[in-house]
């Protein structure tokens, strides 16, 4: 596990805040940096609580649509408490209510006041506060609510390394939030979620106004045709990968999962396809929040991913453009990634202080792993959501050779390389001032 996403739709404060001891600790004890996501709640709307957790809804069942609020006592049978501020108002007979990513269906009959009478299409089980989607109607909530703004600020307090945007519809709602992250004095990568229309329609600005993407399926699959979702997918990994911006594919990858031991074929080909697609990471949810075999699910998850990265059918996706004019940090990553290749290097070092040296090796996807070196502790755990990049530490140095020798020394002890391996290192020049980065240099290990 490279990132723990922690899911701000449910818990509280105190919740998460013992997640994020427990993850930072359980980093700590393996030797390994782990970032934390925070994912915001956003403008969904939910349901609330249900008499002992769920509720059975029959298909051609008649029930109720109530107004509620977090605060709201538990339903009665027969209604479903619907967290949204004006619903009757926006309801008209005729309109399709999804609920839970669409898993159960009902059809508004009738508007009394605020409640709305809706007839069961599609039946199934309720959980507390499942999603709820109204479509065809334009949700009347800002992209940042003010439990938004609550959480964020906690996450904040808490180091979080990424905070994760729902229900992002244009660019602007990314700056807004980023604005606020730097004026709070955090400034925090952002992750925009697309799972909206709105997002499809504006998604190259959002893409550029953003640190990185989740292709968060689940509402995509509401909001679109399922036939529809694999070419979005697409989409937004090429358009991500032309803009050097990480992709996390996300909802559902090994959903059997939450109850078997093993995956079905479809679930694995679906995990592959992502990482033959070139995603930057795949995302585990209900598997692992909910699920019975929480390890078991994680490793099997690892074990499809190495699978398809060894596989002959396997393309190191570039993100370099033809005629595209790179910087001179990009470019000394590229070229660094081809030398790595042409002389048969073992290992890419990359010193950097802000990760974007790495950022740029790691869309160039070389053939043999990156190893970021960083005196930062927060840029090395960031620097865990990216493909093909192995962060380590190392002292502030300000001379070069005894940055690589220290390096270089590190690397033989732990067993990581032989002498005579060849090894590519990038790093900036001056020693120590970030985003220098303008020099590659091979080393031969002794």
């Amino acid at each position: 596990m490279d990132v723990a996403r922690l899911n701000f739709s449910h818990g509280s404060h105190e919740d998460h805040g013992r997640n994020i001891a427990t993850v930072r600790a359980a980093a700590e004890a393996c030797g390994k940096p782990v970032a934390i996501l925070q994912d915001l709640c956003g403008p969904k709307i939910r349901a609330g609580r249900f008499p002992n957790n769920t509720f059975e809804v029959a298909d051609g069942a008649s029930v109720w649509l109530i107004e509620a609020n977090r605060d709201s006592p538990v339903a009665v049978p027969g209604e479903i408490p619907i967290l949204y501020e004006g619903l009757a108002s926006d309801l008209q007979p005729g309109d399709v209510v999804l609920l839970d990513d669409g898993r159960v269906v009902v059809t508004v009959t009738k508007v009394e006041g605020d409640r709305v009478q809706a007839g069961v299409t599609q039946g199934g089980r309720l959980r507390d506060r499942v999603g709820v989607h109204l479509p065809a109607r334009r949700v009347r909530i800002s992209a940042l609510t003010e439990k938004d703004k609550a959480d964020l600020s906690f996450g904040l307090a808490q180091g979080v390394d990424y905070v994760a945007l729902s229900f992002v519809r244009n660019a602007d709602e990314v700056r807004h939030v980023r604005d606020i992250c730097e004026a709070w004095g955090r400034p925090t990568p952002i992750v925009s979620k697309i799972e909206t229309p709105g997002a499809i329609d504006n998604l190259e600005a959002i893409i550029l106004a953003s640190d990185g993407v989740m292709v968060a399926r689940g509402d995509l699959g509401v909001e679109f045709n399922p036939e529809r979702v694999p070419i979005i997918q697409r989409e937004i990994l090429g358009l991500a990968r032309v803009h050097q911006k990480p992709v996390i594919v996300a909802t559902e990858m090994l959903q059997s999962m939450v109850t078997a031991t093993r995956p079905t074929r479809a679930e694995a080909s679906d995990v592959a396809t992502a990482v033959f697609d070139g995603t930057d990471a795949v995302m585990l949810s209900q598997e692992t929040a909910t699920g019975a075999h929480p390890p078991l699910v994680v490793r099997m998850m690892a074990r499809i991913v190495t699978e398809a990265e060894q596989s002959a059918f396997y393309r190191h996706l570039s993100s370099e453009q033809p005629g595209q004019r790179a910087n001179v940090a990009e470019a000394t990553a590229r070229n660094a990634c081809d030398i790595a290749r042409d002389i048969g290097a073992k290992l890419i070092l990359a010193f950097t202080e802000s990760g974007l040296t790495a950022r740029y090796a790691s869309k160039a996807r070389p053939v043999v792993p990156i190893v970021a070196f960083s005196p930062n502790e927060v840029t090395r755990r960031r620097l865990a959501l990216l493909w093909g990049v192995i962060p380590l530490p190392i002292d502030a140095l300000r001379n070069s050779d005894e940055m690589i020798d220290r390096a270089t020394g590190y690397l033989l002890a732990n067993g990581l390389v032989s002498p005579g391996d060849k090894l590519v290192t990038i790093f900036g020049a001056p020693v120590g001032v970030s985003g220098s980065t303008n020099t590659i240099r091979v080393k031969v290990v002794e």
